[in-house]
């Protein structure tokens, strides 16, 4: 299920974010309480308990003041416990945006909130984390279904294809260039004649190399150097 949680000490501004969300995800085709969820918090603790005890991640659609709670403070907490959720900042304080960036938003919106522009952004969410968001292969008699998100880089060694994933690896009979063309452009990249890397989890790509979240160290070739960092910065503008 694809879940969403808002949160914002104004009541009246929380019943009209869930209508944008709702009315959104209702024009997707989804159904609420059967293919979609949104959950309203107007205070913070509860909502800070719903994300720490959640399974699955969700998108946060957060107030930076947050009644008697700094937004970003709650943001940054929850990333130092490894707590998964998507970020968008709702606000009317401009001044805080670029003390988000540490937290990883993606995007800050300004109140009022043009009702289109977060609309857009769920869509986009929604196809990346819910409907475009597994990988289907087929390994000898054993298929294969990996979120795009559980996969950290692909290595072609030996004749086979390695997925390294959140828990441990996954192997495959096809070629590197053939999954290349499948998995989506916007956050993998073909870095080396051996690897693809999710720039999801990349956390600093210097020359030559990426350096992903698990702290396993990713080779850029000289020849995918170029390409890949533009590429990078593509993903990190949207």
């Amino acid at each position: 299920m694809y879940r969403i949680i808002i949160g914002d000490d104004d009541t009246v501004f929380l019943e009209e974010a869930a209508a944008i969300v709702s009315e959104c995800l209702t024009a997707e085709g989804l159904v609420q309480g059967v293919d979609f969820n949104i959950d309203c918090y107007s205070k913070a603790e509860p909502l800070i308990d719903a994300l720490e005890r959640g399974k699955e991640g969700c998108l946060l659609l957060l107030d930076v003041e947050f009644g008697d709670v700094n937004g970003l403070s709650a943001a940054a907490s929850l990333r130092e416990k490894e707590v998964e959720f998507r970020l968008i900042y709702i606000t009317s304080y401009r001044d805080y945006v670029f003390d988000s960036f540490d937290t990883q938003p993606l995007h800050y919106l300004l109140k009022p909130v043009n009702k289109e522009k977060l609309a857009g952004l769920i869509r986009d969410d929604l196809r990346r984390q819910y409907l475009d968001a597994r990988i289907y292969l087929k390994a000898g008699s054993k298929h294969l279904s990996i979120a795009y998100s559980d996969i950290y880089a692909v290595e072609a060694a030996q004749h086979r294809i390695i997925f390294h994933l959140k828990n441990g690896v996954e192997e495959w009979s096809g070629t590197l260039r053939e999954l290349a063309q499948t998995l989506p452009g916007w956050c993998f990249c073909r870095c080396h004649n051996s690897y693809i890397v999710n720039f999801s989890h990349v956390t600093e790509l210097v020359r030559y190399q990426a350096k992903l979240d698990n702290d396993i160290i990713i080779p850029i070739s000289k020849r995918f150097y170029k390409p890949a960092i533009e590429q990078y910065m593509e993903f990190l503008k949207n």
